[in-house]
């Protein structure tokens, strides 16, 4: 049977109270202890009491902490303290990273990648050095808001992922840097050098040309004073900086089949020589000299080739390169080559064998007995040929190299194959016993002993090609000991009259 509910008691004119009691109604805490029967009941509700006295009061604000994203209540707090601008730098650069990850859909290699949402130590980072700056914006110390934006830059900059991060942050570096004047404009070099960085390891480099022509031009004028913490000036930091993105440029230029290119290629190359020459530095011009060369050389242009290549290699000497040594001995022998100079070749090949297998270079050594081998096969020098193709095989066998492997063994046979020919083709002419059981043992099991000497025949028979003596008249019947030199005669002057009248 239901229970019967008591009436709820009301006054007019107040709200039902719907079984709460009113809090001057409400028991303290010691009422409520002293109408509690039983000892355990109330140890349990005096220690439920002193742990409630201990909680904190907390506010709708404390609430919503715990109910909102960590990244809502970071946006908040920079709301609530005034820094909108940072708020919304902050905010594009979410939708940024969100647009990217939509565009490249849910299969690409984006989608693995954290969010800023979910990373509150990159938030606070970011909150912290974009409200300091926009704080020194405000105050108009520009100076200062330049530094707090490059400290963040320096953040994000070894990582890969933050890539993006780290452009924008420079790119922002150099707008803010335009507006310092108190400096000579040593800061919007900084920035353009940054900025071009960025855009290089974007493969944008074009764009970073610019920027870094914009780096050079303001340290010119400044070639003693402004210093980097290493010591270096800016002037020899951004010669060097123009020098590798020339460099990377030219060398693009060059793989393509343009003629205009081509000749933008050695422009730039050009280009990339003198400000290695500015920069002072010995090697980096040598390096200029050498890709200018290789420049020439595609072009065929051969003798300037050769006298890039020849100041990078005395370039090389000085500073005691052995691999630069070796780069050029073997560019220098190729161009030799396409010359026709087989002498000068073959010598600045052997010092690159000679080099390289001194210092231990095994690929480098393998590579240039390999061209060597070729330019001794080229010359008919078949025994030198077929030295070097079996160093370069039996080198390419240790380095577990199958390319290079397949080729060299392939050159060593061909070398092996011409050394033989000669002697091949003399025991073939000569034709005696002996001879044609050394070309059946070789149809056989392949044994080369055509560099013995073949018994019973001129001397050097077995070394030279011997051309067959002309076929014996049949009627004759003189043998080979009793013939006379007069029947001789007679007999091949009756031939060659035989011959005469069959041709007329």
């Amino acid at each position: 049977m239901a229970a019967i509910l008591p009436a709820i008691k009301s006054t007019t004119g107040s709200s039902p109270s719907y079984g709460k009691p009113n809090q001057g109604q409400m028991p303290k805490t010691g009422e409520r202890l002293k109408n509690i029967q039983g000892r355990r009941d109330r140890q349990a509700a005096e220690k439920s009491a002193q742990l409630r006295s201990q909680l904190p009061f907390l506010r709708k604000q404390d609430i919503a902490k715990f109910r909102n994203s960590y990244k809502h209540n970071l946006c908040l707090d920079m709301l609530t303290e005034g820094y909108h601008l940072s708020f919304c730098e902050l905010i594009n650069l979410i939708h940024q990273q969100h647009e990217r990850r939509e565009a490249a859909g849910p299969e690409s290699f984006l989608w693995t990648k954290p969010v800023l949402p979910d990373q509150p130590e990159k938030l606070d980072m970011m909150k912290m050095y974009l409200t300091r700056a926009e704080a020194a914006s405000r105050l108009g110390n520009f100076a200062e808001e330049y530094h707090s934006r490059y400290d963040l830059a320096q953040v994000f900059k070894d990582n890969p992922d933050d890539q993006w991060l780290a452009d924008h942050v420079f790119s922002t570096c150099l707008e803010v840097a335009k507006k310092v004047s108190t400096d000579g404009g040593k800061m919007q070099s900084e920035g353009h050098c940054n900025v071009g960085l960025c855009l290089q390891k974007s493969r944008n480099y074009r764009e970073a040309a610019k920027h870094f022509e914009a780096y050079y031009k303001l340290a010119q004028n400044h070639k003693q004073d402004w210093k980097m913490t290493n010591g270096t000036s800016f002037y020899s930091d951004a010669c060097i900086k123009l020098y590798h993105i020339y460099t990377i440029i030219g060398t693009e230029l060059g793989r393509t089949a343009e003629q205009e290119d081509k000749e933008v290629s050695l422009e730039t190359l050009k280009q990339a020589l003198e400000m290695a020459k500015n920069s002072q530095d010995k090697k980096l011009e040598g390096e200029a000299s050498y890709n200018l060369g290789m420049a020439y050389q595609k072009i065929n242009e051969l003798d300037t080739a050769l006298s890039h290549l020849f100041n990078f290699y005395e370039s090389c000497q000085g500073d005691s390169n052995s691999e630069g040594i070796g780069r050029a001995c073997d560019s220098i022998a190729k161009i030799y080559a396409r010359q026709g100079n087989k002498e000068k070749s073959v010598e600045f090949l052997k010092r690159f064998v000679e080099l390289t297998e001194k210092t231990g270079l095994e690929k480098e050594y393998c590579l240039a007995c390999h061209n060597l081998g070729n330019v001794c096969n080229s010359v008919g020098n078949y025994d030198e040929a077929t030295e070097y193709f079996s160093k370069a095989y039996n080198i390419s066998r240790a380095l577990a190299d199958p390319e290079s492997t397949n080729v060299n063994r392939v050159q060593y046979g061909i070398a092996m194959a011409h050394r033989m020919m000669g002697k091949f083709a003399n025991h073939i002419v000569v034709g005696d016993r002996t001879c044609i059981t050394r070309l059946a043992e070789w149809k056989s099991v392949r044994a080369d002993e055509f560099s013995k000497p073949i018994p019973d025949t001129v001397p050097g028979a077995a070394y030279h090609v011997v051309l067959p003596p002309p076929p014996e008249d049949t009627n004759t019947e003189e043998s080979v000991g009793e013939a006379s030199t007069e029947a001789t005669a007679s007999e091949a002057a009756k031939t060659e009259e035989e011959e005469d009248n069959k041709t007329e």
